[in-house]
């Protein structure tokens, strides 16, 4: 989710909250891609080296935890220093963002975190926009960021590169997102903590005809940082589903990524939908990949899903073993699990009181997956 471009309900797709700002810089061109090898018989015997202990690691269609037991990872999507737009026009406060996900881990008791990284191609009055291709502080701030996460016992953090001018009009990964993940892959190459999550959300492709352009650019993103890690530890990485804003997940279910042997890949879904599309969403596909949630929550505009349907997810999501990540730990970057006490502005330091979305997501965080 952004800060929202409205689209039609028909088409199932959510409305976002930042403006597009995207580059088709080296983006994946439409041609069809030689049709992808199928699935391989076990992608772990790829692995170079064996995964190292503390690191999380893909075994079948499950994501295991450190403790070799499928990962039940639940909690929230967080922002970086620009926070959804609301404090891009100040001075960059990385305590800001440490103190939210104190709150975050500590108090609401999340185990599982998506870091939403934003940039811009232009300034537009911003103070703080650029790639951490471009700002060597920026690119600072966000180590800093994923360090502090990093000192939380049993919590996982996806790095995602949410809004980023590099991504093409249609939110693939080009040539300039690779430069990007490779400089994430070698800053966060001894982060056991750490997965990444490519892009945000591939946009539109309603009846899958892009789907091996997508197929394409997302493994090329993989293979770039397979290369970085070297003979060292692989990362789990999350690609985002072919279509329609990444909810589908259809065409990795028989094409899988094959760059680096396909070793440690997990597949990511947004689900703004109703229960009567969860078993087309996560619950089928989770049977033979595995699947993480991304992003969920109550919406009410261009889709449909209550605080009801959200109940079910987890329910479901949780029954399946696929890990969650609500939608987003912020007051004005619906839906928001806070209740905004900002004033407009970018609420640093203000009272992280959870709305009744929050108060939803954290009651539930407080009781044991079963």
């Amino acid at each position: 989710m952004r800060l929202r471009i409205a689209f039609s309900a028909a088409l199932f797709a959510t409305a976002f909250a930042c403006s597009k700002t995207q580059s088709d810089s080296g983006v994946a061109t439409a041609t069809p891609a030689k049709t992808p090898p199928a699935p391989i018989a076990s992608a772990e015997a790829k692995l170079s080296t064996p995964t190292p202990t503390g690191w999380l690691r893909v075994s079948g269609n499950k994501l295991l935890g450190t403790d070799g037991k499928p990962f039940h990872g639940r909690g929230a999507n967080i922002h970086d220093t620009r926070s959804c737009n609301s404090c891009s026009w100040g001075k960059p406060n990385v305590g800001e963002v440490t103190r939210r996900i104190d709150v975050l881990t500590d108090q609401w008791k999340a185990n599982f975190v998506r870091l939403l990284l934003e940039s811009y191609d232009k300034p537009e009055g911003r103070t703080t926009w650029a790639s951490p291709l471009d700002d060597p502080q920026y690119f600072s701030d966000v180590q800093k960021m994923v360090a502090h996460a990093g000192t939380k016992k049993g919590v996982t953090l996806m790095v995602s590169v949410w809004h980023d001018p590099s991504l093409s009009k249609k939110g693939l990964p080009t040539a300039d997102t690779i430069k990007l993940w490779k400089k994430l892959a070698e800053a966060f190459k001894a982060s056991p903590h750490v997965m990444f999550g490519l892009v945000n959300e591939p946009e539109e492709n309603y009846d899958g005809a892009e789907d091996q352009a997508v197929w394409k650019s997302m493994n090329d993103t993989v293979a770039a940082i397979r290369e970085v890690e070297g003979d060292g530890p692989k990362h789990v990485i999350a690609v985002q589903g072919t279509r329609q804003w990444a909810r589908v997940l259809d065409y990795y279910v028989t094409h899988p990524i094959t760059a680096g042997g396909g070793v440690n890949i997990v597949y990511e879904t947004h689900v703004y939908d109703s229960p009567d599309l969860f078993k087309t969403r996560f619950i089928d596909p989770s049977k033979k990949i595995p699947v993480i949630i991304g992003e969920f929550g109550p919406v009410s505009d261009v889709a449909k899903m209550t605080e009801a349907d959200c109940t079910k997810l987890m329910d479901e999501a949780e029954k399946a073993e696929v890990p969650y990540i609500a939608y987003t730990f912020h007051f004005r970057c619906p839906p928001n699990l806070l209740v905004d006490h900002s004033n407009n502005g970018c609420g640093e330091g203000t009272k992280l009181e959870a709305s009744p979305w929050g108060t939803l997501l954290k009651e539930r965080l407080a009781r044991p997956w079963p």
